[in-house]
């Protein structure tokens, strides 16, 4: 095998209108037949990246949840979840403080608090798998979290921030302040998209010299820093733009992606 590649697919591999275009799908699978490895890597649950991934014609592990879970077509999934008890013992502290909350879990089980609150393409149900259950949170979750996208008011942001302070196995990402509430994801510290790549690298026995990532957005970067080549979309954000070490020349809407590995030796 020559090359791992790991792509990203809101405005990295998808289009502004969520497809991945025909001379994608027509070169990734070229490229995988010359003996390369490609794969997702997303944000986005089980339930919102399938499709693409049958799109690609893909046989490769499959990376969701900001690099919680990867779904292995042959072999067992890998998961990097908060467990149960440590979550509910965070939520007893921190339910109070929320505006509206949505929770994926290792099931095809989700979590909401005040469900018509939480965007809509954040719940990502394109394969309708999805079931999803309303309420207080504390009380009803069984399943254990991958990602808690929490959304705090901002009234309370100094409290939450000292209430989770005794958790030192979770990881917060701040998102900011958007009409009073923060947008702050909740995951395990040893969930992120680069600790995937690592994990798949290895046990495909890919060197780190022939890993590749692309994306463009904060939760790409331990992905960037990890990959011997870490590219940025050239309609990145700054903060990935400041670690990676390539940027493609074309965006999302034009290929970008694939045209960066064509020009790869």
């Amino acid at each position: 095998m020559r090359y791992l590649a790991l792509s990203d697919l809101d405005n990295t591999l998808l289009t502004e209108n969520k497809i991945i275009t025909k001379e994608s799908i027509e070169y990734i699978r070229k490229w995988i037949n010359d003996g390369n490895m490609f794969s997702i890597a997303t944000g986005r649950p089980y339930s919102g990246t399938y499709r693409y991934y049958l799109d690609l014609g893909l046989d490769s592990p499959m990376i969701c949840d900001n690099g919680g879970s990867i779904y292995f077509i042959n072999g067992e999934n890998k998961f990097f979840s908060i467990p149960l008890d440590t979550f509910k013992r965070l939520l007893s502290k921190i339910e109070d403080y929320a505006s509206h909350m949505y929770v994926t879990t290792t099931t095809n089980v989700c979590y909401s608090y005040n469900l018509d609150l939480v965007p809509s393409w954040l719940i990502h149900d394109e394969i309708d798998s999805l079931k999803i259950v309303e309420g207080i949170v504390s009380k009803n979750i069984v399943d254990e979290p991958l990602i808690c996208n929490f959304w705090c008011k901002a009234s309370c942001y100094e409290l939450f921030l000292e209430a989770i302070k005794e958790f030192d196995d979770i990881k917060i990402r701040d998102w900011g302040l958007h009409d009073d509430v923060y947008s702050i994801e909740i995951r395990s510290k040893s969930a992120s998209k680069g600790n995937a790549l690592k994990y798949v690298s290895e046990a495909f026995n890919i060197k780190k010299e022939n890993t590749i990532a692309f994306g463009d957005e904060k939760n790409d970067i331990s992905m960037i820093e990890e990959a011997h080549y870490g590219i940025c979309m050239v309609n990145g954000c700054p903060e990935l733009k400041a670690v990676c070490n390539f940027e493609t020349t074309y965006d999302y809407n034009n290929n970008g992606v694939i045209e960066f590995l064509k020009n790869l030796k």
